[in-house]
């Protein structure tokens, strides 16, 4: 997952294999940003949500290290049935990081318009918080959003959304997700994935 998300902001294959053949280049939104990864789950996706605070709080504490100069921290998770930011531990970690100068940027959730709300810390006021669209159209003219895309209240839905279906990045071959979904292979180099984290990912 973590690998799919920074290859769609900053990915460069270097391939310079012209356009329309099977393994043609591949270019993130950003590929000239320098990622910074800060692993905080397991190989399964398992976390803790104090390990993601404790992450967020150590890129807010090093933000300027060494040159690191980190502005924008994405965060392509979430954390559902969350009624409100306000007493959310989450929503406090990722508004120290808006405190501290850093644009965070946030998925809503997959779980679709009628969950009643969208997912920790895209639940902040502080945040971008980003939905997906999917598009069946190359002429953009039938774009909508995803079924699939938590649409969120009055009170809090998403600040914009961005493409999110079978979205192209880079493969780890062996990974659990490149077992679980082998269809999803695009070459030996690629694969598809669809969510509101791709979608944060190209914001």
């Amino acid at each position: 997952h973590g690998v799919h998300m920074a290859g769609l902001i900053a990915g460069s294959t270097g391939d310079t294999t012209p356009k329309g053949t099977t393994h043609r280049s591949f270019i993130g939104t950003a590929p000239s940003a320098h990622v910074i990864s800060v692993k905080a789950g397991s190989a399964e996706g398992a976390v803790d949500v104090s390990q993601i605070i404790a992450a967020i709080d150590w890129v807010v504490a090093h933000k300027n290290d060494n040159g690191l100069n980190i502005r924008v921290l994405n965060l392509s998770l979430g954390l559902p049935d969350v009624p409100s930011s306000a007493d959310d531990p989450l929503s406090a970690a990722v508004e120290r990081a808006w405190s501290a100068g850093i644009v965070v940027v946030a998925a809503v959730g997959n779980r679709g318009n009628g969950a009643g709300g969208i997912d920790s810390p895209a639940i902040s006021p502080y945040v971008i918080a980003v939905g997906a669209h999917e598009s069946y159209d190359s002429s953009g003219a039938q774009d909508w959003i995803a079924p699939w895309s938590s649409g969120g209240t009055t009170t809090r839905h998403a600040d914009v959304v961005a493409p999110g279906r079978s979205i192209m990045s880079l493969r780890v071959p062996g990974s659990r997700l490149d077992q679980l979904y082998p269809t999803a292979r695009v070459g030996d180099r690629y694969f598809l994935g669809s969510g509101t984290s791709q979608a944060a990912a190209v914001v």
